[in-house]
C-alpha cells in the first residue's frame, strides 16, 4: 500500500504512526479527532484537554490550511484502514 505524504504543514502521515492516519504534526492525535469533537457540537476547549499535546495555533491552522486537501486525505486515509483483505 502507497502512503501519501502530507502537503500541509501541520499535519502528518506516516505508515509507522496510527497506520497513516493523519495527525497534527509531532502528536499522535489524529486530525478527524477534531473534527469529531466539532461535529458533535463539542467546544475546542474540550478537545485540547483531551489532547494537551495539540496546540490551540494547530487546531485552528488545520482546517484553515488547504481543507479539501485535508479532507481528501483524511478520506482516504479511513477508507484503506476500514478496507477488509476479505472483501
Amino acid at each position: 500500500m502507497a502512503f501519501r505524504k502530507s502537503i500541509t504543514p501541520l499535519v502528518q502521515m506516516e505508515p509507522d504512526i496510527l497506520g497513516g492516519m493523519p495527525v497534527f504534526k509531532g502528536t499522535l492525535a489524529p486530525i478527524k479527532r477534531l473534527f469529531d469533537y466539532l461535529l458533535a457540537g463539542k467546544p475546542m476547549d474540550d478537545f485540547l484537554a483531551d489532547y494537551p499535546a495539540v496546540s490551540r495555533d494547530m487546531t485552528t491552522g488545520v482546517p484553515e490550511n488547504d481543507a479539501t486537501l485535508l479532507y481528501e486525505a483524511i478520506s482516504k486515509a479511513i477508507d484503506s484502514a476500514t478496507v477488509s483483505p476479505h472483501c
